[in-house]
């Protein structure tokens, strides 16, 4: 069992009702029945919404007790040595003593028209709260913990997103999220597609996304970004965004032939994806960036930046690889590596790539060489 399993696993509901904890004449009583699973990173589980339940005495009716409730996030890690989640740590974010001093925006996009297309009407749950999107595509939250909480996002027409998202006092939280549309005919997956969205924070403002992946010809690679939007004919650039907060989108294949999609279209090989940041403040550690894969049998891998040494601009983060077989089986194995000081500024092409040789491995710093913007 790997790490990745894990996280994608705790995304799932948690079943359980309540159990009771005594501890001396009063019992305490620990409330699963509203928490849920959510996977922070490869290595991260978040358990949201465990409800402690404490009676105390009631100074209005001698004799009697009245219960106090207090809500708690719990993290753990997972260790490998072991194969146990590991607590390591502990946020309150409701009852007596919480603080409760964050603010959140959460602006919903649609993935393959960007800041074109805010989505009103978005329903959006963020922890245990919920709101609506305005016209705008934003819905506020306030008084909200610090911490992480998972975003959960649903518009009708749309497939849902799940994310997780760091929340902190020192400043109003800008969160976006972009959502795939669910009919074949507006553009949503078909049979032999996958679709990756890149969202992340106001800082930095340009985040690129970069698609490698095999040629028609030998062991040569094509290579998707900004200035060769549909290099290879396998993906497209559907989305580029340089202001912040994206998204950016690769379908593969393309958006545009989403009605003549079907099993088997894409070529065989190992097709990598990686995130550059390419301008602006902060660094990818900072970014508050997410990544989804998105297949078309509706199952979405999600991916954040990796704790890692950042220096500023021009760091890469390889985010995974998705090998496709010769009999159009798909596998994908997580990277998430990170490549410091690569060069930015026509792209050199990456060396090839030896059938059988991606197996999770970092892109070559020669894609991102030159880049002419």
């Amino acid at each position: 069992m790997n790490t990745f399993g894990i996280a994608r696993w705790a995304r799932g509901a948690i079943v359980a009702a309540s159990a009771t904890l005594v501890l001396g004449a009063q019992a305490q009583i620990i409330d699963f029945s509203g928490t849920r699973g959510a996977g922070v990173n490869q290595t991260d589980v978040l358990l949201e919404n465990l409800r402690l339940l404490v009676p105390v005495a009631n100074p209005q009716q001698p004799g009697t007790t009245t219960t106090v409730e207090s809500n708690y996030n719990i993290l753990f890690r997972f260790d490998p040595a072991t194969l146990h989640l590991v607590p390591v740590g502990l946020q309150q974010t409701g009852g007596s003593g919480a603080v409760q001093c964050a603010t959140a925006q959460v602006t919903v996009f649609d993935a393959l028209r960007g800041a074109n297309l805010p989505l009103a009407n978005a329903s959006v749950t963020l922890g245990t709260r919920s709101a609506t999107t305005n016209a705008q595509g934003v819905a506020s939250f306030t008084g909200l913990a610090q911490g992480f909480f998972t975003v959960t996002t649903t518009a009708p027409n749309y497939s849902p997103a799940n994310q997780t998202v760091l929340l902190n006092c020192a400043a109003p939280n800008q969160v976006a999220v972009a959502l795939s549309p669910a009919s074949g005919s507006a553009g949503g997956l078909a049979a032999g597609q996958f679709r990756t969205i890149l969202t992340w924070g106001e800082n930095p403002r340009d985040l690129d996304s970069h698609l490698t992946g095999p040629a028609a010809s030998g062991n040569a690679r094509w290579h998707v970004y900004f200035a060769s939007k549909n290099a290879g004919d396998m993906c497209a650039l559907d989305v580029d965004d340089i202001s912040s907060y994206g998204p950016e989108t690769v379908t593969c294949p393309p958006t545009a032939s989403t009605a003549n999609a079907g099993a088997g279209t894409l070529r065989p090989g190992v097709y990598r994806y990686s995130v550059h940041h390419y301008a602006g403040s902060g660094t990818l550690g900072t970014s508050n960036a997410n990544v989804r894969l998105e297949l078309s049998n509706g199952q979405a891998y999600t991916f954040t930046p990796p704790a890692a040494p950042y220096t500023g601009a021009n760091n890469v983060w390889t985010v995974y690889e998705l090998t496709v077989l010769a009999d159009g089986a798909v596998s994908v194995a997580p990277v998430n590596s990170v490549m410091a000081n690569v060069s930015s500024g026509s792209v050199a092409r990456e060396l090839p790539i030896a059938e059988g040789t991606g197996l999770g491995q970092a892109e070559s710093p020669s894609t991102f060489r030159n880049l002419a913007k």
